[in-house]
Parts: structure tokens; C-alpha cells; sequence
């Protein structure tokens, strides 16, 4: 096999369907016909002497010379995008998927907003959780495998640059109707009571000892968990209190039946930041992305 033998739409095609996992939505998204997406696949193959995809079920799925592939191309064909971007500028016009890491808190703010928004054209954003280590995330942004990340934690790795997005807070949830707690919830209610708490992964730290500026004495902990959703949903069916993010308080406390308090101890603001590589500071693209994620939360 000859290089020069290689078409860049061959790869070009074969990322979109790498990244759908399906011929068919490749084929909508790039304006193909499936019998075309699948010729360009057969050729593909043909030409590098290896299965790109196998049946799985009613799907494809991907083989491993897939997925090495698309390990080494695809950061390719992106600085390619990007370079094309900064001559013609980017338009939501085009089809285009962004991948955002996210934490739990921002998934569950952006979702709603993303969905709702009838300015992104043929643009989609997808949200996937953020990576459980520091090494990993900067790992993956830097291979491209995300446009880039959201979280409260500040990066200084040198090759990347981050911005920020928007302020959140802790508070204190306890159930309505509970029988001890009501309109209020005292320092001495606090350490009375049950908790369920929240552990962040990648710090190893509770949520309330990790935002507050004084030390948080032992509490009687009756459950630990590290989602949000699970946290919320176990004090709204229990007696226990819980130290949790308010912007999700707010968001579910109708819903859920909650009553949310003011935390009796002086708490840090939560700063979420996005955070990608140098090299895409200046993309038309990734601009584009991190001023659509900031007017989502302008009037916040």
C-alpha cells in the first residue's frame, strides 16, 4: 500500500462513522447516502488490508486496527479542520460534533440548555463525564479526544489555557417534611443529624470539607456516594441531611421535594473553568464552542 494511494475523504468518513458507531447517522451527517458511506468503507479496507468495522447485533462495532487508527488520524484531520476553519472561518452551517467533558453538576445544567437552543444548526455537542484523574484529562485533550473540559479544578500544565464560566456554591438539603428541620438548619442541627455525603473522586475529598475555608469536625455518615443524582434522591426518601452543589439543589428541589438551606460555615465558591489545548485558542471552531457554552450561563 502507497500513501499517496489514500484519499483523505476515505479517513474522513471513516472518522465519522468511528464516532457514530453507525453507518447510517454518518451517513446524515455527512450528507452521503449509507450504500455511498459503505463503499467508502469497503474501499478503505480494501486499501489498508485490514476490518475496519464487525456486525454487533443490529450495529457495527469497531474493530481494534479501528481504534488504533482513529488514535493516530484523528488529531490529524482535526489540526487539518482547523486550519481550513482559520482561512474560511467557522459556520454553524456545517456539520460539526464537539465533545465537552464535563463534571456531574455542569452535565446536569448544560443538557437542558443545549437542548432547548435553535441557534446551533447542524452542530451537535455532546457531553461526556469528565476523566477521574488530572494525568488522564490532559492526556485526552492533548490527543484531541475532546474539544475541551469544563471543571472547578485549576490546571497549570503549560500547553493549555483555561477561561472561566461560572460561579456555583454549596448548600445544605434536607427532605420537606422532615421532623426535625425546617426554614433553617443550625451548625449544632448540622452535626446532630445523619448525612449523606458526596465524594469527589479525583480529590478523595468530601464536597463539604473540599469548599469550605473552616475544618468540618466527623459527621455521622449514613451513606456515601459520588453522584450528585444518587445523593439527591436518597435525601429526599430519608431523614439525613447533605452538603451538595445549590445551582442542582435549585434545579431538582420542586421536583424532588427538598428544602435547601444556607450552609452554616463559610463556604468557597465553586469556579468552573473550560479548559483546552494551546493549539486551539485561536480555532475558529473552539471559539466558536466556548462563547455558545458561556451564553448558555450569561445570565446566570
Amino acid at each position: 500500500m502507497r500513501l499517496s494511494n489514500i484519499d483523505l475523504n476515505l479517513l474522513r468518513v471513516f472518522i465519522a462513522v468511528y464516532q457514530h458507531s453507525s453507518i447510517t447517522i454518518a451517513a446524515e451527517t455527512l450528507g452521503l447516502t449509507q450504500p455511498g458511506v459503505s463503499g467508502v468503507l469497503k474501499r478503505l479496507q480494501q486499501q489498508l488490508g485490514v476490518q475496519l468495522f464487525v456486525r454487533s447485533g443490529r450495529g457495527i462495532e469497531a474493530t481494534h486496527q479501528a481504534h488504533e487508527l482513529a488514535r493516530q488520524i484523528e488529531p490529524a484531520l482535526n489540526q487539518i479542520r482547523n486550519a481550513l476553519e482559520g482561512i474560511d472561518g467557522f459556520s454553524n452551517a456545517n456539520s460539526r460534533r464537539f465533545v465537552v467533558y464535563a463534571c456531574e453538576p455542569v452535565m446536569l445544567m448544560l443538557l437542558p440548555k443545549i437542548e432547548a437552543d435553535n441557534t446551533l444548526g447542524n452542530v451537535e455537542i455532546e457531553l461526556q463525564p469528565t476523566l477521574t484523574s488530572e494525568i488522564e484529562l490532559i492526556n485526552s485533550l492533548n490527543q484531541q479526544q475532546a474539544d475541551l473540559a469544563i471543571d472547578f479544578a485549576n490546571y497549570s500544565a503549560p500547553s493549555f489555557f483555561s477561561e472561566f464560566l461560572l460561579n456555583d456554591e454549596i448548600c445544605l438539603i434536607a427532605r420537606k417534611g422532615h421532623p426535625r428541620i425546617s426554614n433553617s438548619l443550625s451548625t449544632k442541627q448540622f452535626y446532630s443529624e445523619k448525612h449523606v455525603t458526596l465524594k469527589l473522586r479525583r480529590e478523595d475529598e468530601y464536597l463539604a470539607d473540599y469548599f469550605t475555608e473552616e475544618p468540618i469536625s466527623e459527621r455521622q455518615i449514613a451513606a456515601e456516594c459520588d453522584s450528585l443524582v444518587s445523593q439527591l434522591t436518597m435525601i429526599s426518601n430519608s431523614n439525613c441531611v447533605a452538603t451538595t452543589v445549590k445551582s442542582i439543589a435549585d434545579q431538582f428541589a420542586q421536583q424532588l421535594g427538598l428544602q435547601v438551606f444556607d450552609a452554616p460555615f463559610t463556604d468557597l465558591p465553586i469556579k468552573y473553568r473550560l479548559l483546552t489545548h494551546n493549539r486551539m485558542k485561536h480555532s475558529p471552531a473552539n471559539i466558536w464552542l466556548r462563547n455558545k457554552l458561556r451564553s448558555y450561563f450569561a445570565n446566570d
